[in-house]
Protein backbone atom coordinates (compact mmCIF):
# COMPACT_ATOMS: atom_id res chain seq x y z
CA UNK A 1 0.00 0.00 0.00
CA UNK A 2 1.13 3.53 -0.60
CA UNK A 3 0.62 6.36 1.80
CA UNK A 4 1.39 9.97 1.20
CA UNK A 5 1.34 12.92 3.39
CA UNK A 6 1.60 16.51 2.45
CA UNK A 7 1.41 19.48 4.66
CA UNK A 8 0.32 22.42 2.65
CA UNK A 9 -0.53 25.83 3.84
CA UNK A 10 -2.07 27.96 1.22
CA UNK A 11 -4.30 30.92 0.67
CA UNK A 12 -6.03 31.07 -2.68
CA UNK A 13 -9.37 32.16 -3.93
CA UNK A 14 -11.11 29.28 -5.68
CA UNK A 15 -13.59 27.37 -3.58
CA UNK A 16 -14.32 23.92 -4.90
CA UNK A 17 -15.40 20.60 -3.40
CA UNK A 18 -16.77 22.47 -0.37
CA UNK A 19 -13.23 23.22 0.77
CA UNK A 20 -11.70 26.17 2.57
CA UNK A 21 -11.03 29.38 0.59
CA UNK A 22 -7.95 27.75 -0.92
CA UNK A 23 -7.48 26.23 -4.33
CA UNK A 24 -8.87 22.70 -4.55
CA UNK A 25 -6.59 19.86 -3.49
CA UNK A 26 -7.59 16.26 -2.84
CA UNK A 27 -6.73 12.62 -3.57
CA UNK A 28 -8.71 10.74 -6.20
CA UNK A 29 -7.74 7.14 -5.38
CA UNK A 30 -7.19 5.17 -2.20
CA UNK A 31 -5.74 1.88 -1.06
CA UNK A 32 -2.38 1.94 0.57
CA UNK A 33 -1.53 5.00 2.70
CA UNK A 34 -2.98 7.78 4.82
CA UNK A 35 -2.13 10.43 7.39
CA UNK A 36 -3.70 9.68 10.75
CA UNK A 37 -2.71 12.86 12.61
CA UNK A 38 -1.05 16.26 12.13
CA UNK A 39 0.15 18.36 15.05
CA UNK A 40 1.13 22.00 14.46
CA UNK A 41 2.40 24.31 17.21
CA UNK A 42 1.20 21.88 19.86
CA UNK A 43 -2.34 21.27 18.56
CA UNK A 44 -3.40 17.93 17.04
CA UNK A 45 -5.73 17.43 14.09
CA UNK A 46 -7.07 13.99 13.19
CA UNK A 47 -6.79 12.54 9.69
CA UNK A 48 -7.91 9.31 8.06
CA UNK A 49 -8.57 6.08 9.94
CA UNK A 50 -7.86 3.58 7.17
CA UNK A 51 -6.87 2.92 3.57
CA UNK A 52 -10.25 3.36 1.86
CA UNK A 53 -12.15 6.42 0.66
CA UNK A 54 -14.61 5.87 3.51
CA UNK A 55 -11.94 6.44 6.16
CA UNK A 56 -12.58 10.16 6.50
CA UNK A 57 -12.47 13.60 4.92
CA UNK A 58 -14.94 15.69 2.95
CA UNK A 59 -14.45 15.08 0.12
CA UNK A 60 -12.69 11.82 0.89
CA UNK A 61 -9.07 12.38 1.92
CA UNK A 62 -9.43 16.16 2.38
CA UNK A 63 -9.59 17.82 5.82
CA UNK A 64 -10.68 21.42 6.35
CA UNK A 65 -9.53 22.67 9.76
CA UNK A 66 -9.73 26.38 8.96
CA UNK A 67 -12.51 26.85 11.53
CA UNK A 68 -10.42 25.15 14.25
CA UNK A 69 -7.37 27.35 14.12
CA UNK A 70 -3.74 26.51 14.76
CA UNK A 71 -2.41 28.31 17.89
CA UNK A 72 -1.09 31.78 17.14
CA UNK A 73 2.33 32.03 15.51
CA UNK A 74 4.76 34.71 16.58
CA UNK A 75 7.35 36.20 14.26
CA UNK A 76 10.79 34.77 14.99
CA UNK A 77 9.29 31.76 16.81
CA UNK A 78 10.39 28.18 16.17
CA UNK A 79 7.33 26.10 15.24
CA UNK A 80 7.13 22.30 15.31
CA UNK A 81 5.06 20.20 12.94
CA UNK A 82 4.59 16.52 13.69
CA UNK A 83 2.63 14.06 11.59
CA UNK A 84 1.94 10.34 11.60
CA UNK A 85 1.40 8.36 8.40
CA UNK A 86 0.57 4.71 7.77
CA UNK A 87 1.35 2.48 4.76
CA UNK A 88 0.59 -1.17 3.99
CA UNK A 89 3.71 -1.55 1.82
CA UNK A 90 7.20 -0.14 1.40
CA UNK A 91 6.15 2.99 -0.54
CA UNK A 92 7.84 6.34 -1.12
CA UNK A 93 5.71 9.13 0.33
CA UNK A 94 6.23 12.89 -0.02
CA UNK A 95 5.17 15.59 2.45
CA UNK A 96 4.98 19.40 2.19
CA UNK A 97 3.74 22.28 4.29
CA UNK A 98 3.12 25.81 2.99
CA UNK A 99 2.23 28.99 4.90
CA UNK A 100 1.12 32.21 3.22
CA UNK A 101 3.57 34.33 5.19
CA UNK A 102 2.89 37.57 3.29
CA UNK A 103 -0.89 37.17 3.25
CA UNK A 104 -1.22 37.75 -0.49
CA UNK A 105 -3.08 34.53 -1.31
CA UNK A 106 -0.17 32.96 -3.20
CA UNK A 107 1.85 30.12 -1.68
CA UNK A 108 4.57 30.08 -4.31
CA UNK A 109 6.41 33.10 -2.88
CA UNK A 110 9.94 32.61 -1.61
CA UNK A 111 10.10 31.14 1.88
CA UNK A 112 6.51 29.92 2.04
CA UNK A 113 7.36 26.23 1.66
CA UNK A 114 8.38 25.59 5.26
CA UNK A 115 8.63 21.78 5.25
CA UNK A 116 9.43 19.22 2.55
CA UNK A 117 10.44 15.60 3.09
CA UNK A 118 10.04 12.10 1.65
CA UNK A 119 10.39 8.61 3.13
CA UNK A 120 10.00 4.98 2.10
CA UNK A 121 8.68 2.64 4.81
CA UNK A 122 6.15 -0.03 5.78
CA UNK A 123 3.76 0.48 8.68
CA UNK A 124 3.44 3.55 10.91
CA UNK A 125 5.90 6.45 10.82
CA UNK A 126 5.93 9.70 12.82
CA UNK A 127 7.94 12.67 11.57
CA UNK A 128 8.80 15.80 13.53
CA UNK A 129 10.29 18.95 12.01
CA UNK A 130 10.86 22.55 13.12
CA UNK A 131 10.78 25.77 11.09
CA UNK A 132 11.17 29.43 12.04
CA UNK A 133 8.57 32.11 11.33
CA UNK A 134 10.36 35.03 9.61
CA UNK A 135 10.36 38.40 11.34
CA UNK A 136 9.25 40.30 8.22
CA UNK A 137 5.92 38.64 7.50
CA UNK A 138 2.25 39.60 7.43
CA UNK A 139 0.61 40.37 10.78
CA UNK A 140 -2.84 38.81 10.63
CA UNK A 141 -4.77 35.73 9.56
CA UNK A 142 -3.13 33.38 7.06
CA UNK A 143 -3.93 29.96 5.62
CA UNK A 144 -1.77 26.84 5.63
CA UNK A 145 -1.85 23.59 3.70
CA UNK A 146 -0.30 20.19 4.44
CA UNK A 147 -0.22 17.47 1.76
CA UNK A 148 0.99 13.88 1.65
CA UNK A 149 1.34 12.30 -1.78
CA UNK A 150 2.51 8.93 -3.01
CA UNK A 151 5.46 8.64 -5.43
CA UNK A 152 5.74 12.31 -6.38
CA UNK A 153 6.33 15.73 -4.91
CA UNK A 154 3.02 17.50 -4.10
CA UNK A 155 1.92 20.73 -5.73
CA UNK A 156 -0.22 23.37 -4.08
CA UNK A 157 -3.36 22.85 -6.15
CA UNK A 158 -5.10 20.03 -7.98
CA UNK A 159 -5.91 16.35 -7.60
CA UNK A 160 -3.50 13.45 -7.18
CA UNK A 161 -3.69 9.68 -6.59
CA UNK A 162 -3.14 8.42 -3.03
CA UNK A 163 -2.61 10.65 -0.02
CA UNK A 164 -4.28 13.38 2.06
CA UNK A 165 -4.65 17.17 2.10
CA UNK A 166 -5.14 19.27 5.25
CA UNK A 167 -6.01 22.98 5.31
CA UNK A 168 -5.43 25.14 8.38
CA UNK A 169 -5.71 28.75 9.45
CA UNK A 170 -3.68 30.69 12.00
CA UNK A 171 -2.80 34.23 13.08
CA UNK A 172 0.69 35.72 12.93
CA UNK A 173 1.69 38.46 15.38
CA UNK A 174 4.80 40.42 16.30
CA UNK A 175 6.20 40.74 12.80
CA UNK A 176 7.96 43.74 11.40
CA UNK A 177 5.80 45.34 8.73
CA UNK A 178 7.94 47.34 6.27
CA UNK A 179 5.88 50.25 4.97
CA UNK A 180 4.77 50.27 1.33
CA UNK A 181 2.36 52.51 -0.55
CA UNK A 182 1.27 53.03 -4.14
CA UNK A 183 -1.20 54.91 -6.28
CA UNK A 184 -1.77 56.88 -9.46
CA UNK A 185 -1.92 60.51 -10.54
CA UNK A 186 -4.52 60.84 -13.29
CA UNK A 187 -5.61 63.70 -15.50
CA UNK A 188 -9.23 64.74 -15.88
CA UNK A 189 -9.80 62.18 -18.63
CA UNK A 190 -8.47 59.31 -16.51
CA UNK A 191 -5.08 59.05 -18.19
CA UNK A 192 -1.91 58.76 -16.16
CA UNK A 193 0.23 61.86 -15.63
CA UNK A 194 3.94 61.01 -15.72
CA UNK A 195 6.78 62.73 -13.87
CA UNK A 196 4.78 63.97 -10.88
CA UNK A 197 7.01 63.91 -7.76
CA UNK A 198 5.31 62.17 -4.83
CA UNK A 199 7.14 62.59 -1.52
CA UNK A 200 7.11 60.30 1.51
CA UNK A 201 7.83 61.75 4.95
CA UNK A 202 8.27 59.77 8.16
CA UNK A 203 8.69 60.25 11.90
CA UNK A 204 9.00 58.07 14.97
CA UNK A 205 5.84 57.50 17.00
CA UNK A 206 7.15 59.79 19.74
CA UNK A 207 8.31 62.61 17.46
CA UNK A 208 6.29 65.62 16.29
CA UNK A 209 8.42 66.39 13.23
CA UNK A 210 8.40 64.58 9.87
CA UNK A 211 11.54 64.08 7.77
CA UNK A 212 11.75 63.41 4.05
CA UNK A 213 12.26 59.71 3.32
CA UNK A 214 12.27 59.86 -0.48
CA UNK A 215 10.73 61.24 -3.68
CA UNK A 216 9.00 58.92 -6.14
CA UNK A 217 8.11 60.16 -9.63
CA UNK A 218 5.08 58.75 -11.40
CA UNK A 219 5.85 56.55 -14.39
CA UNK A 220 4.37 56.67 -17.91
CA UNK A 221 1.05 55.28 -16.62
CA UNK A 222 0.89 57.77 -13.74
CA UNK A 223 1.78 55.17 -11.12
CA UNK A 224 4.08 55.66 -8.15
CA UNK A 225 5.35 52.84 -5.92
CA UNK A 226 6.93 53.28 -2.49
CA UNK A 227 8.75 50.51 -0.63
CA UNK A 228 10.69 51.08 2.58
CA UNK A 229 12.53 49.16 5.28
CA UNK A 230 10.91 51.26 8.00
CA UNK A 231 8.60 49.34 10.30
CA UNK A 232 5.05 50.63 10.69
CA UNK A 233 5.15 49.59 14.35
CA UNK A 234 7.74 52.30 15.05
CA UNK A 235 7.02 55.02 12.48
CA UNK A 236 4.21 57.22 11.14
CA UNK A 237 4.12 58.25 7.50
CA UNK A 238 2.92 61.24 5.48
CA UNK A 239 2.38 61.60 1.72
CA UNK A 240 2.88 64.92 -0.08
CA UNK A 241 2.53 66.29 -3.60
CA UNK A 242 3.94 69.81 -3.70
CA UNK A 243 3.89 72.63 -6.28
CA UNK A 244 4.33 71.41 -9.84
CA UNK A 245 5.56 72.88 -13.12
CA UNK A 246 2.75 72.62 -15.64
CA UNK A 247 3.11 72.98 -19.39
CA UNK A 248 1.21 75.52 -21.46
CA UNK A 249 -1.96 74.69 -23.41
CA UNK A 250 -1.86 74.41 -27.19
CA UNK A 251 -3.98 75.88 -29.95
CA UNK A 252 -5.77 72.52 -30.12
CA UNK A 253 -6.79 73.00 -26.49
CA UNK A 254 -8.20 76.42 -27.28
CA UNK A 255 -10.27 74.94 -30.12
CA UNK A 256 -11.53 72.24 -27.75
CA UNK A 257 -12.70 74.86 -25.27
CA UNK A 258 -14.34 76.87 -28.04
CA UNK A 259 -16.30 73.82 -29.11
CA UNK A 260 -17.41 73.27 -25.52
CA UNK A 261 -18.66 76.85 -25.26
CA UNK A 262 -20.82 76.60 -28.35
CA UNK A 263 -22.19 73.12 -27.72
CA UNK A 264 -22.87 73.76 -24.01
CA UNK A 265 -21.78 70.17 -23.38
CA UNK A 266 -20.48 70.95 -19.90
CA UNK A 267 -19.66 68.82 -16.92
CA UNK A 268 -18.47 69.96 -13.52
CA UNK A 269 -14.85 69.24 -14.41
CA UNK A 270 -15.10 71.79 -17.25
CA UNK A 271 -15.36 74.55 -14.65
CA UNK A 272 -11.90 73.60 -13.48
CA UNK A 273 -10.35 73.11 -16.90
CA UNK A 274 -11.99 76.06 -18.66
CA UNK A 275 -12.87 78.79 -16.17
CA UNK A 276 -9.49 80.41 -16.63
CA UNK A 277 -10.49 83.79 -15.18
CA UNK A 278 -12.06 82.17 -12.10
CA UNK A 279 -15.36 84.00 -12.39
CA UNK A 280 -17.51 80.87 -11.94
CA UNK A 281 -18.76 80.97 -15.53
CA UNK A 282 -17.71 79.41 -18.82
CA UNK A 283 -17.71 81.84 -21.73
CA UNK A 284 -15.74 83.01 -24.72
CA UNK A 285 -13.33 85.02 -22.56
CA UNK A 286 -12.06 81.76 -21.08
CA UNK A 287 -11.30 80.44 -24.55
CA UNK A 288 -9.62 83.70 -25.46
CA UNK A 289 -7.43 83.72 -22.34
CA UNK A 290 -6.34 80.17 -23.04
CA UNK A 291 -5.46 81.06 -26.60
CA UNK A 292 -3.46 84.07 -25.39
CA UNK A 293 -1.50 81.74 -23.14
CA UNK A 294 -0.73 79.61 -26.18
CA UNK A 295 0.71 82.53 -28.11
CA UNK A 296 2.95 83.63 -25.27
CA UNK A 297 0.88 85.70 -22.84
CA UNK A 298 1.31 84.83 -19.16
CA UNK A 299 -1.48 83.67 -16.89
CA UNK A 300 -3.37 86.27 -14.96
CA UNK A 301 -2.22 86.86 -11.36
CA UNK A 302 -5.26 85.10 -9.88
CA UNK A 303 -5.15 82.07 -12.16
CA UNK A 304 -3.77 78.83 -10.75
CA UNK A 305 -2.00 76.40 -13.07
CA UNK A 306 -3.63 73.25 -11.76
CA UNK A 307 -5.83 71.69 -9.08
CA UNK A 308 -5.41 68.40 -7.23
CA UNK A 309 -8.38 66.29 -6.15
CA UNK A 310 -8.80 63.02 -4.30
CA UNK A 311 -10.58 60.10 -5.92
CA UNK A 312 -13.64 60.69 -3.72
CA UNK A 313 -13.87 64.34 -4.76
CA UNK A 314 -13.29 63.56 -8.40
CA UNK A 315 -15.96 60.87 -8.57
CA UNK A 316 -18.51 63.59 -7.72
CA UNK A 317 -16.97 66.29 -9.93
CA UNK A 318 -16.62 63.97 -12.92
CA UNK A 319 -20.27 62.89 -12.92
CA UNK A 320 -21.89 66.22 -12.07
CA UNK A 321 -23.15 68.81 -14.57
CA UNK A 322 -23.21 71.66 -12.04
CA UNK A 323 -20.47 74.05 -10.95
CA UNK A 324 -18.87 72.47 -7.87
CA UNK A 325 -15.91 74.87 -7.62
CA UNK A 326 -17.08 76.21 -4.28
CA UNK A 327 -17.75 72.70 -2.94
CA UNK A 328 -14.57 71.04 -4.19
CA UNK A 329 -12.14 73.87 -4.69
CA UNK A 330 -9.10 71.65 -5.19
CA UNK A 331 -5.59 72.54 -4.06
CA UNK A 332 -2.12 73.15 -5.43
CA UNK A 333 -0.51 70.76 -2.94
CA UNK A 334 -1.71 67.62 -1.25
CA UNK A 335 -0.85 66.07 2.12
CA UNK A 336 -2.17 62.82 3.56
CA UNK A 337 -1.39 61.79 7.13
CA UNK A 338 -1.82 58.48 8.95
CA UNK A 339 -0.88 56.42 5.91
CA UNK A 340 -1.59 52.71 6.15
CA UNK A 341 0.88 50.21 4.75
CA UNK A 342 -0.09 48.50 1.49
CA UNK A 343 -2.95 50.93 0.80
CA UNK A 344 -3.28 53.16 -2.28
CA UNK A 345 -3.78 56.89 -2.76
CA UNK A 346 -5.00 58.08 -6.17
CA UNK A 347 -5.12 61.74 -7.20
CA UNK A 348 -6.50 63.71 -10.14
CA UNK A 349 -4.44 66.57 -11.53
CA UNK A 350 -6.52 69.09 -13.47
CA UNK A 351 -4.73 71.83 -15.39
CA UNK A 352 -6.60 75.13 -15.45
CA UNK A 353 -7.54 76.13 -18.98
CA UNK A 354 -6.02 72.92 -20.28
CA UNK A 355 -7.80 70.01 -21.96
CA UNK A 356 -6.04 66.98 -20.48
Amino acid sequence: MRLFVFLLLTFLTTKLFGQSPLCASRPTTFCCEYVSNVKINGKSFNGSTGFSSTSGGSPAGYYDYTSDTVPRLKAGQNITIEYTAVTNGNYMEYFKLWIDFNGNGVLTDAGELVHSSNYSWLGTKTVSSTFTVPTTVFNGTVYMRFVMQYSGSPTICGTYPYGNTFDFKTTITGAKDPFSHSGYVYNSEGGGVSGVPVKLYYKTKTSSTYSLFGTYNTDATGKYTINTTQDTLGYDFQLQVNSLTIGSPTSTDAKTFNSKIFTQNFSSKDYYRMDVNNDGRLNISDVYLTYLKHVGRSWGASVTLYYLFTSTEWSTINTSTTNLKSTYSGSQSFTKNSLKSKETTNLYLVRTGFSN
